[in-house]
């Protein structure tokens, strides 16, 4: 497997600040296997319709173009927008039971533009093989690499700990070819055979109980809660937030929440990782594929002999946290570098 180093003329799945828009019906009890996609229309295209082909998951764009899209059948492969004058449907990699993508397009007629290289996936699976560096998980082909966190019980483990039938959940950049170069892999502790992932509103909160799209949703002390990087805590949950939940779902249909992400609210930029094989260094600036990242003085460069932009060249691969400016630039708060992701 090889990181992207070209935009296709397919979806753009990046995560852009201004994301939530308001879905069809987006507090309804979904599927198990449904899947979350996230994104933004660049240019700020409002009441776009965003759908599922053959599917009842639709959505509508917001004043800035964003979009949150629920109930994703497992599987789905392609993603529809419509307008007055445009209609395109893309192609995607077919999602995962549970996935949780963000995303941006650029859409010109009928031409939907994808830059791989920011593709951000979250899903759930256990490792069902391992070919060295390369685990399947879902069915999807999960490289690991030098710059790929390991942790289990919020700690430090090794890719010793990837076993045979582990469950884990996987973060990474999702690929042309459909598979995950991962920059974090989470080791479950679950024998919960109902799994389900919903985006809702927070309507309440008592004690460690939520209320969430009208389903009663229990936070545990495993439960990880986190905005864009931020990790959180059940006290920084507001009411009126709107969250996807990751969980089981128990006998009283409630659900043990071991996942909360806060979606961002449409005038709120979030953090996002753009991964890739870099094609370009300038004075202040790297490209990796196609996306060009700004840097400033306090971006910060991690790694042996890796200290400033001058040690970046052209070939090298890298893991840029990226916060999305006003303009629409991208600009590195933290540059990483990693070794080739392995062959799929």
């Amino acid at each position: 497997m090889q990181i992207p180093t070209r935009s296709l003329s397919v979806l753009v799945l990046v995560l852009l600040a201004a994301a939530c828009g308001s879905a069809s019906n987006p507090d309804s009890m979904p599927a198990a296997n449904g899947g979350v996609v996230q994104g933004t229309v660049m240019g700020g295209s409002q009441n776009m319709r965003v759908a599922v082909p053959s599917s009842s998951a639709a959505t509508t764009t917001n004043s800035a173009g964003g979009f949150v899209l629920t109930d994703v059948p497992k599987g789905a492969a392609a993603l529809q927008f419509s307008s007055a004058g445009q209609n395109a449907t893309l192609a995607t990699a077919p999602m995962v039971s549970g996935e949780f993508r963000r995303l941006t397009v650029s859409i010109s007629g009928a031409s939907v533009t994808e830059l791989n290289e920011q593709t951000e996936t979250e899903f759930e699976g256990t490792v069902d093989a391992i070919d060295g560096m390369v685990l399947t998980v879902a069915g999807r082909k999960v490289a690991v690499t030098d710059a790929t966190t390991i942790r289990k019980d919020d700690a430090a483990a090794t890719f010793a700990d990837l076993v045979l039938g582990t469950p884990v959940e996987v973060e990474g950049t999702l690929n042309a070819d459909g598979g995950v170069t991962a920059t974090q892999i989470s080791i479950e502790d679950r024998n919960e055979a109902e799994r389900i992932a919903f985006v809702g509103t927070l309507t309440q909160i008592t004690g460690n109980t939520l209320t969430v799209g009208g389903r009663t949703v229990n936070v545990g002390s495993a439960t990880v809660i986190v905005k864009g990087d931020t990790t959180l805590t059940l006290a920084d949950l507001k009411v009126g937030d709107r969250v996807l939940v990751r969980g089981a779902v128990q006998a009283d249909k409630s659900v043990n929440a071991t996942r909360i992400r806060v979606l961002p609210r449409e005038d709120e930029d979030e953090e996002m990782h753009v991964a890739g094989k870099v094609t370009a260094v300038g004075a202040n600036s790297f490209t990796i594929g196609d996306t060009v990242i700004t840097t400033d003085a306090q971006t910060e460069f991690e790694g042996n002999g890796f200290q400033s932009l001058a040690d970046l060249k052209v070939g090298d691969f890298v893991l840029a946290e990226v916060l999305r400016q006003a303009d629409g630039s991208l600009l590195a708060k933290e540059v990483r570098k990693f070794a080739p992701p392995p062959p799929g």
